[in-house]
């Protein structure tokens, strides 16, 4: 059943322009015009913002980029003298590598989670350090101090180090407190290898690095040790890491080869910190930790949409369930000058990548103006109260229309623009974009039953001269809507 006619009035003008785009829509014609055919994910706003890095630091900004779905690769370039190859320190990126090692020797049944470090170490086995257990170690709520220069000697062993460190007293109650630091895996990383009578260096080639086949990945970024940095001592590749990125974002598994549980991978990517006081977080938005991982993005009933391992030189792995999506950013520099570009790439994936159950419909038009890009929020399922419609590369500042119909899969000329719905056409809602040119739409999900399929559009007033109408039109939008 075709919803009913919606109008979201921001302002009388606006409303008067969409009622011109209303009347519009209602006087198409029927000749159907070939639509010449889109890719459903518009990445071109990538290569300018990391060459842009490699102009602004010559000697340090080169950099890589990788994007997959599940369907395979969507996005790889590198920038500067940067390889898909290049080795470099991860520093914190480490961390969900370390992770990982741990969650599997969990599914093994080796170690839990909840296991006190006091179990396996007995020296942490009195007082307040015997309330520590290894998720506290893996989520920055340990009480124990943030670092210390013992994590980097050379001369001793992971478990000699984790020994040392029970003298240091701690910081504050265990369980009490967030401070992000590099202590507390640096001790659970010694419970690894105790419990499961291995290095960590074989853990971690057995476990993660050979079924991933895992080439240029090790924990030798600082030269190598019997002490490695759990917290962040690992070098890898863009490749490399880009394979352990999708096998967090496939639950688990990569190329046939079950890692990881679902149900392990579930717990890295849940928020674990979630309303615990913060004594000391580097995180620009100070967003929750996972284990071994940042939950950047969550959605309003608290699941993970983005979830990120960010290192101290810039590398960069991430999971985006929004899109269905995880990418890997290779750098060797500071991460406070580049943090910013990672940002804007993280901003452009979201613009361009099409959502799972959503596809694009031709190219805007007319093809002498702008092309106003149109997208989803997130996968279009019943009963979703956060779907949202997005546009971007909108006129600035211009008023515009949702219209709703169904699915053309070739366009429909109406003078120089070309419409991607039909033959009823709704408008939905009044949009103006902001100076940037983005306009969003709240389109909550949750009386809609699965299985429906429809299409959308966007048309926009334009100040481009060469336009017939006076309007601008995005390609269309088809989503079919899942349980």
């Amino acid at each position: 059943m075709r919803p009913r006619r919606v109008y979201d009035a921001q302002s009388a003008p606006v409303m008067n322009h969409v009622a011109v785009i209303a009347a519009l829509s209602l006087s198409l014609t029927t000749t159907i015009a070939h639509a010449q055919s889109l890719g459903c994910h518009d990445l071109a706003a990538i290569a300018p913002i990391a060459q842009s890095l490699v102009v602004a630091a010559p000697a340090f900004g080169s950099n890589a980029v990788r994007l997959e779905l599940p369907s395979g690769l969507l996005y790889e370039q590198s920038f500067g003298n940067f390889t898909p190859t290049t080795q470099v320190a991860i520093a914190s990126a480490t961390k969900t590598l370390s992770a990982a090692v741990l969650m599997s020797l969990v599914d093994s049944g080796v170690l839990s989670l909840d296991d006190r470090v006091g179990q396996w170490l007995p020296e942490w086995n009195s007082g307040l350090q015997s309330l520590i257990t290894l998720r506290m170690c893996f989520t920055h709520t340990s009480g124990m101090e943030q670092n210390d220069p013992v994590v980097m000697d050379d001369t001793i062993t992971l478990r000699q180090a984790a020994a040392r460190i029970a003298t240091i007293p701690l910081h504050y109650i265990p369980g009490t407190r967030f401070e992000y630091g590099s202590l507390s895996m640096h001790v659970a990383g010694a419970v690894c290898e105790v419990a499961s009578g291995q290095s960590w260096s074989t853990l971690f080639a057995q476990r993660i690095a050979v079924p991933l086949q895992l080439v240029a990945t090790d924990y030798f970024g600082f030269g190598p040790t019997l002490n490695p940095r759990i917290d962040g001592g690992a070098r890898s590749t863009l490749r490399d890491y880009a394979r352990f990125t999708a096998m967090l974002r496939e639950d688990g598994s990569w190329n046939g080869a079950q890692v990881l549980t679902p149900a392990s991978v579930a717990e890295m990517l849940t928020a674990q910190t979630v309303g615990i006081p913060i004594l000391g977080t580097p995180h620009p938005y100070s967003a929750p930790y996972g284990i071994g991982i940042w939950i950047d993005r969550r959605d309003s009933q608290g699941r993970t949409l983005f979830a990120s391992g960010v290192g101290a030189f810039g590398f960069a792995g991430w999971i985006d369930r929004a899109h269905d999506l995880s990418g890997t950013f290779a750098i060797a520099y500071l991460n406070q000058l580049s943090y910013p570009y990672l940002e804007r790439i993280f901003t452009a994936v979201d613009a361009a990548v099409l959502p799972a159950g959503s596809s694009c419909l031709g190219v805007p038009s007319p093809a002498c103006a702008a092309t106003v890009w149109m997208n989803a929020t997130r996968p279009a399922t019943a009963g979703n109260p956060d779907f949202a419609l997005r546009c971007d590369r909108a006129p600035a500042g211009m008023p515009g229309a949702m219209l709703l119909g169904d699915p053309l899969p070739s366009g429909l000329p109406v003078f120089d623009l070309t419409a991607f719905l039909g033959p009823q056409i709704d408008v939905v809602a009044g949009l103006v974009a902001d100076p940037l040119g983005r306009a969003t739409l709240a389109a909550p999900l949750s009386s809609v039953t699965a299985g429906l399929s429809f299409g959308l559009q966007s048309v926009w007033l334009s100040p481009a001269p060469c336009t017939q109408l006076g309007l601008q039109a995005s390609h269309g939008l088809r989503l079919f809507v899942s349980p």
